[in-house]
Parts: C-alpha cells; structure tokens; sequence
C-alpha cells in the first residue's frame, strides 16, 4: 500500500510526461489556444475582483448585477478609461 501524497507515477516516467507536455505547450496551435483562454480568465478575474462578482447573494439581483457589470465593463473598455480597481501608472 502506498503512502497518501505519492504520485502513481514511477519518477523517471513522471518526468518524461512532464517534458512532453512541456513541449506540446510550445507548439504555435497551443500558444493561440493559450492566448484565447487568458483573454477570458483575466475577465472572470476583473469580474471576481474587480468589481464585487463574489459577493452577490440571491439569484434574481445577481443575474441582474452580473448583467450590469458586464455592460459597465464593456464601457471601461472601449473608454479606454482604468476600472476601479485597476492601478494608474504614472
């Protein structure tokens, strides 16, 4: 029986699969992937943290403030403006 925490993985298979991923994360058709998905996880983290997303309570009123934000969100963007929790370089 195994202790709990260690890999099933021997170490030296373990490392071949961490290089092979490593190298497949390099290739062009992954890097467009990449950049598609940190796109949409820097929203849902401006959402999360910038804009309150995490406290909303009941369904109607968070759909509704889910909505909003959005709408105010795409405002800040195409303004050209810094949201709010967002900091000014200068």
């Amino acid at each position: 029986m195994k202790p709990p925490g260690t890999s099933a993985f021997p170490r030296r298979e373990l490392r071949y699969l961490q290089v092979r991923i490593r190298a497949e994360q390099q290739t062009p058709d992954r890097q467009a992937c990449f950049v598609v998905r940190s796109g949409v996880e820097g929203t849902v983290n401006e959402f999360a943290h910038g804009h309150g997303m995490r406290r909303c309570r009941e369904q109607l009123k968070a759909h509704l403030q889910h909505v909003f934000t959005a709408i105010a969100v795409n405002i800040e963007r195409l303004s050209g403006l810094p949201s709010p929790g967002e900091a000014r370089s200068r």
